[in-house]
């Protein structure tokens, strides 16, 4: 069985409600590798039950509204909250109809579908109080996720029929999803609206015809920078901005061994595991294994001339991405966001990651923005450590983690302060903040 499935049981009585929600009432569990999500006490018995007694009707119907933003809209940017639009996507909550259920979250992060729950207050005041919570996120592969929501949706529908409801809301949603899975373009068409956070023929059609053009221009990239700008009517317009901004001219190459191992994919290694591992990789080539590493390296790594890097000035208006464009034959045109000298040095280091997370073809847009998907994971965590190596950090620091110790360690190593206190918590030194990676956002889902 699958590490990631739903169960049910046909109850003979039925929950409150119409019809359709009545005939499929059912015993179900959401189960995550050892984790039951669905792990439950109720007001009355106050007894643990493995299963919670509700309607499949809603909860298929949820996933089939929100099949395309499961499955293709991550996380918002860092620092910006949850909006209740899309919570309504991602949250199990939201698939209501007067049922208690438990609090999870779906989002993807370019690779893996994430999942995050929370077990309910033990003060909690509602009828049904759940029981499992998961201590960080775990991963589902995008096809057993979409594999397991089909089954549990087709399951509703086949027990629809057999109860006599066959033309229900869910039926008519579920026949539109699969037409659009079935069709090639539509499917891509459908994921674009959810990258930029819409629902399915929401967006106005003038938006969607830049969106297509800019796909066809900078293919995956896009995935990496359309959340970013979400569904704002500048979204297309202001990444186009970005991609006719002032630039630089660079020529990326990897100083590392040929046939050194490609850093993206899925593989058993976490996004921020390959990059440090590549970061240290490029060091050890360059023969600089500790220490602050000059700009001028820097430049060499991007191919980039140190007077057009010093000359740069950013965009007039603030972007939300980082871009370069490939020119052929390994040549790029680089537009990175922000023009104060440390943080620039962190930009062009991401661009750096993603050319290795390209593989380095010379022949894929490079993209990067504040988006939790796994490339980005992997672009933050590769920067930090070529930029400031922790066993480098740790050495320098001497065990004071002083506000006062930490500026210095930042100037030292040319990052910023947010930089070297991110890389102390991720290496668990000191305690991140409650809350983990989402905490900042609405203080609720653990990393």
């Amino acid at each position: 069985m699958s590490a990631f499935h739903w169960t049910w049981e046909w109850a003979t009585e039925g929950c409150d409600g119409d019809a359709e929600v009545a005939d499929t009432t059912a015993r179900l569990a959401l189960h995550v590798g050892p984790h039951n999500l669905m792990r439950n006490e109720d007001v009355w018995t106050r007894c643990p039950q493995d299963a919670v007694l509700a309607s499949a009707y809603p909860l298929a119907l949820w996933l089939a509204s929100s099949w395309w933003r499961l499955l293709w809209e991550p996380l918002p940017a860092d620092g910006m909250p949850f909006s209740v639009e899309w919570r309504m996507a991602h949250e199990l909550a939201a698939a209501g109809y007067g049922f208690v259920w438990p609090q999870v979250l779906f989002a993807t992060d370019g690779n893996q579908i994430r999942v995050w729950a929370l077990a309910s207050r033990p003060d909690s005041r509602q009828s049904v109080r759940y029981l499992t919570g998961l201590e960080q996120a775990t991963s589902v592969s995008p096809d057993e996720f979409s594999r397991e929501a089909e089954t549990l949706i087709t399951a509703t529908l086949d027990r629809l029929a057999v109860r006599g409801h066959h033309r229900s809301d869910l039926r008519v949603l579920w026949d539109l999803v699969c037409a659009d899975r079935a069709d090639r373009k539509r499917a891509a068409y459908r994921r674009l609206e959810a990258e930029f956070g819409f629902e399915p023929d929401e967006a106005p059609e003038p938006f969607m015809e830049r969106a297509l053009r800019l796909l066809q221009t900078m293919g995956p990239a896009l995935s990496e920078v359309a959340p970013a700008y979400g569904k704002g009517s500048q979204g297309p317009a202001a990444i186009e901005a970005i991609i006719r901004a002032p630039s630089l001219a660079g020529q990326p190459s990897d100083p590392r061994p040929s046939g050194s191992p490609p850093v993206s994919g899925h593989g058993s290694l976490r996004p921020w595991e390959k990059a440090v591992q590549a970061a240290r990789g490029v060091r050890a080539a360059l023969g600089h294994r500790e220490g602050p590493l000059d700009d001028a390296v820097l430049y060499e790594l991007l191919g980039i001339a140190a007077q057009d890097a010093k000359s740069w000035s950013p965009p007039a208006q603030r972007t939300k991405a980082a871009l370069a464009e490939p020119l052929g034959g390994g040549r790029y045109r680089l537009v990175p966001r922000r023009g104060h000298p440390t943080s620039r040095r962190f930009d062009l280091a991401r661009l750096f990651s993603d050319y290795l997370w390209t593989e380095g073809t010379g022949s894929s847009w490079l993209a990067s923005s504040d988006l939790g998907t796994a490339r980005q994971q992997y672009q933050k965590a590769f920067a930090a450590e070529l930029l400031c190596p922790i066993d480098a950090l740790t050495a320098f620091l001497e065990d004071d983690y002083s506000d006062v110790a930490i500026d210095e360690a930042a100037g030292h190593f040319g990052v910023s302060p947010m930089a070297v206190n991110a890389l102390l918590a991720n290496n668990n030194i000191l305690v991140r903040g409650v809350g983990g990676d989402c905490g900042h956002r609405n203080a609720l889902y653990p990393v």
